[in-house]
C-alpha cells in the first residue's frame, strides 16, 4: 500500500482519489472548498480544508510522509507553482502536477515537479493514434520511443507460432498477451501455439517497429 495526497478536487482530482482508494492505497485530500472535501471525506484516510499554498495546511495534511503528492489545482498556475516549491522544500519524495497547456508543462518542470501530466493532450493523442490505425484497439505510449499496443494479429501470422515467426528478431517487438475471438486474454501465451484468425495481440516495442506492425494487413 502506498500513501498519496491529492491537492485540488476538480473532476480529475476526485477521480484519481477514488481510483487510488479502490486500489487499496491510503489517500489524503486537500482543497479550499468545504463542499468538495465533504463529498469525498468518507472515502479517504484524511481530509484537510485549506489553502494548499499555505505551508501549515500542507504540514497538517502530512505531505512529507506521503509517497507521492498530486497537485490538481484547476486554472491557477501561480498556485501550482507555489505549492510545488513548498512541497519540494519540505522534502516530498515525488510531486506530480497537472498542467493545462504545453507552456504550463514546461514551467512546472522548471520549478521542480517530478512529473507533469496533461490529461487532455495525452488522451487526445492516444485517441488520435487509435483512430488513425484501423486495427489498433488500444495504445499506451510510455516514452518517446516505446509503446504498448493492442492490435489484430497480421494475416501473415495466422497459422504460425511466435517461435516460427521469430517475432522478436524479425519484427522488433515482444508479444505480451494474446486474446481470442471470445475476448479472453492470455497474458502468458504459449510461444508454440499458432495464431488463429480473429486473434488480437498486445505487443511492446519501439514505436517505429510497432508502426510497421500495425500497418500490416
Amino acid at each position: 500500500m502506498k500513501s498519496f495526497c491529492i491537492i485540488g478536487l476538480g473532476r480529475f482530482g476526485q477521480t484519481l482519489a477514488k481510483s487510488l482508494v479502490r486500489n487499496g492505497h491510503e489517500v489524503v485530500i486537500v482543497d479550499e472548498d468545504e463542499e468538495s472535501i465533504n463529498a469525498l471525506a468518507d472515502y479517504v484516510s484524511d481530509a484537510v480544508i485549506g489553502d494548499p499554498t499555505n505551508e501549515a495546511v500542507l504540514r497538517q495534511a502530512g505531505v512529507a510522509d506521503a509517497d507521492c503528492v498530486v497537485i490538481s489545482i484547476s486554472n491557477n498556475l501561480n498556485d501550482c507553482i507555489i505549492t510545488t516549491l513548498l512541497l519540494k522544500d519540505m522534502g516530498v519524495k515525488k510531486v506530480v502536477v497537472r498542467a493545462n497547456s504545453d507552456l504550463e508543462w514546461r514551467v512546472l518542470e522548471k520549478v521542480g515537479a517530478d512529473m507533469v501530466v496533461f490529461p487532455e493532450k495525452q488522451m487526445g493523442e492516444k485517441l488520435a493514434y487509435t483512430l488513425d490505425k484501423n486495427n489498433v484497439m488500444d495504445h499506451i505510449q510510455f516514452s518517446n520511443e516505446y509503446s504498448i499496443v493492442e492490435t489484430s494479429a497480421p494475416s501473415q501470422w495466422i497459422g504460425k507460432s511466435m517461435i516460427e515467426l521469430n517475432i522478436r528478431r524479425d519484427y522488433g517487438v515482444n508479444v505480451i498477451a494474446v486474446s481470442g475471438e471470445d475476448g479472453k486474454m492470455n497474458i502468458s501465451p504459449d510461444p508454440k501455439k499458432p495464431f488463429s484468425a480473429g486473434d488480437t495481440v498486445t505487443v511492446i516495442g519501439e514505436n517505429r517497429n510497432i508502426d510497421k506492425l500495425v500497418k500490416m494487413k
